[in-house]
């Protein structure tokens, strides 16, 4: 059962679906409910004490066929509540009320169109309870866990009076390189932060991020000075942060502790799903580089710049992707080692594949392609197998607001949406070719 929701029960002896908290006063409850074990209706109220009370069916709105009819839940619903809850009686509706006549037993049929199938993958499980079943996605949570462990990113204290921890679930991605080959599985421990509230939960949300302009320029003026372009990631960047506010949470899923079930994670650092987490590790990351020497630019807050001996060193900031490049090569090397004594950092050696672009450093040029992701634009598209042509639309077309063609399907994926990414496209062009290649 989930409270400060709906709990709907099957009338044919299921468990709650959803639960649903009624406001006070006796107004129109908010959510479902389940029916007694023996598969009857009974009109009664659950109040947040746990005890039913007799209930009379609340009057039909106009238009209504019957009444609403309040049930009892079974002893083995249980009461878990989200953040959003405040207290309020809970109450149960039968299934019946809620969707009509009940359905045949079993999962509800649906059509999923094709196009749908490209937001989902079967090499990402959906859930820790799919995630927990294949060893790479369980060594993957491990050291995730590890990492923030050794981060001490909280603590475990009892939940003070009031305290309304916010949860914790695990996200998984497969990582892939420019080719799209699988090179790592990553789970990612994030906070429910859709729960928190602006002005008590967080202030200030906004992080500065390189703009593709600037990567461009970056690039440019490597390719003519001949200097070398490298790549570091910094590893769980976020879980970095510094909070200034009090945070607790629940105690992530498959890493419960053993008769502390009870207690919760009061949060030191911050934790990927907080609202507040990108500009706290931004705030961070700002006064590491400025620790080191480097001086942010005035009208381009993800640029560092630090003169040296041997000349300049320059690096790019986009969230926790880092490029730097310099006239001489042991500056870049000993950046690389000071960022390593104060991050766990991944080098990824010379810059190949940046944002989506791909990047190939030559001895006098850098050549930028999107090929991969204007693949998967068509694909996504429906226009996998289209032929390629020299214009950007069909020649010699005459509009007319008087079209009788056929009206354009809105759930399909083109629109805004598509012209998004055609813009994202135009990154990677290079002035012989205002596609890229």
């Amino acid at each position: 059962m989930i409270a400060n929701g709906e709990a709907a029960a099957n009338p044919s002896g299921g468990s709650p679906v959803s639960g649903a908290a009624a406001s006070p006063g006796g107004g129109s409850p908010a959510l479902a409910s389940p029916v007694s074990e023996t598969g009857e209706v009974e009109s009664a109220t659950h109040s947040s004490a746990g005890q039913a009370s007799p209930a009379t069916p609340v009057a039909p709105s106009p238009g209504s066929a019957s009444p609403i009819r309040f049930v009892t839940p079974p002893p083995s619903a249980s009461t878990n509540v989200d953040a959003e809850y405040s207290g309020e009686p809970l109450r149960f509706r039968a299934v019946d009320d809620l969707v009509g006549d009940t359905s045949p037993p079993g999962q509800a049929a649906r059509v999923l169109d094709d196009l749908e199938l490209h937001l989902g993958s079967a090499e990402e499980p959906p859930s820790f309870a799919a995630a927990e079943q294949e060893a790479c996605w369980w060594a993957a949570m491990l050291e995730e866990m590890a990492v923030v462990e050794e981060n001490r990113t909280w603590e475990l204290v009892d939940p003070p009076i009031g305290c309304r921890p916010i949860g914790l679930k695990w996200v998984y991605k497969v990582k892939r390189n420019e080719r799209g080959e699988v090179v790592r599985h990553k789970a990612r421990l994030v906070a429910k932060g859709f729960v928190q509230r602006e002005g008590i939960d967080f202030e200030e949300v906004f992080a500065p991020v390189a703009r593709m302009e600037f990567v461009s320029l970056l690039l440019a003026l490597a390719a003519s000075r001949s200097w070398k372009v490298h790549h570091l990631d910094v590893k769980s960047a976020f879980l970095n942060g510094e909070l200034v506010e009090e945070v607790y949470v629940q105690q992530p899923p498959g890493f419960v502790i053993a008769s502390e079930e009870h207690r919760v994670l009061r949060l030191r650092k911050a934790l990927y799903g907080l609202r507040q987490v990108p500009r706290a590790w931004n705030i961070k990351l700002d006064a590491s580089l400025a620790s080191l020497g480097y001086t942010k630019c005035a009208t381009e807050h993800a640029l560092y710049t630090r003169r040296t001996k041997g000349g300049l060193v320059i690096v790019g900031v986009y969230v926790d992707d880092l490029i730097v490049t310099s006239t001489e090569q042991r500056d870049i090397d000993v950046f690389k080692e000071k960022m390593k004594l104060m991050f766990r950092m991944s080098d990824l050696g010379l810059l190949t594949y940046y944002l989506g672009i791909e990047v190939e450093l030559g001895r006098d040029a850098i050549t930028l392609r999107q090929s991969s992701y204007a693949g998967k634009l068509l694909e996504r598209s429906g226009m996998g197998e289209c032929r390629a042509c020299q214009t950007p639309m069909e020649e010699e077309v005459k509009l007319s607001k008087d079209s009788t063609a056929p009206l354009v399907d809105a759930t399909r994926p083109h629109g805004a949406s598509s012209a998004g990414c055609a813009i994202s496209r135009t990154h990677g062009r290079t002035s012989g070719s205002p596609w890229g290649t």
